[in-house]
């Protein structure tokens, strides 16, 4: 009586893996870049001030383009405008000495960015088995620093009416207001002008002279 063989074992395929999660990255970005243009040519087609100020919740136009990120089960939107771009969170390098709620610096092609875990400075608590697998990185003439998100960020096109009739948030300055759908509406330009969400040169260059292979060998996901 003969064994019946097994079929040999098959190893994952790291390099699919990667092609698979670029297509994924560059998909998202191209949907970010089409609103970003969206956005902008209806901006230039009215009148040249900002699509929405979030001061007063009014504008001229009927909708605006916004990121939506997740923390501990809560929907966050941020003003696409804030926004440069949206990565997976694949390679972080931590510091030492920096604050809890800075997670270590991402290398933007080349760039090394801050990257903040905003549970903390929210006080909002952190959930077992959750993982931050995307982040946003924030700024509007140049990347500033990066934020971290529980789930894949999405864009929609948030109805300002809807955004002027928000109930004010207590608390955080730049966690400006809810949404009755619970979505809470995040001020990018006091969120950009948060000193908290900006390291020394001295800290992020002991991150440029030492953490360079760890940027190189470091598997995606890890």
């Amino acid at each position: 009586m003969t064994t019946p063989s097994r079929p040999a074992l098959r190893s994952l395929d790291w390099t699919a893996v990667r092609s698979r999660m670029a297509e994924a990255i560059e998909q998202t970005e191209a949907h970010l870049k089409a609103a970003q243009q969206d956005a902008d040519e209806q901006s230039e087609r009215r009148a040249p001030r900002p699509a929405v100020d979030v001061s007063t919740g009014r504008s001229e136009e009927a909708t605006v383009g916004a990121v939506i990120f997740m923390l501990a089960d809560r929907r966050f939107a941020l003003e696409i405008r804030y926004v440069c771009e949206i990565v997976s969170k694949a390679r972080i390098s931590p510091l030492p000495g920096m604050p809890a709620h800075a997670c270590g610096v991402y290398d933007l092609r080349g760039q090394l960015l801050p990257v903040f875990d905003l549970l903390g400075p929210l006080d909002l608590p952190r959930r077992a088995g959750v993982g931050d697998d995307w982040a946003i990185v924030c700024g509007q003439e140049q990347p500033e620093f990066l934020i971290l998100s529980e789930a894949a960020p999405e864009i929609l096109m948030l109805p300002l009416e809807e955004i002027g009739a928000a109930e004010p948030a207590p608390g955080n300055a730049w966690q400006w207001a809810t949404m009755k759908n619970g979505l809470v509406i995040v001020d990018g330009r006091l969120l950009l002008d948060d000193r908290r969400f900006y390291l020394d040169d001295e800290q992020t260059a002991v991150s440029d002279e030492t953490e360079s292979t760890e940027f190189q060998d470091a598997p995606i996901g890890e």
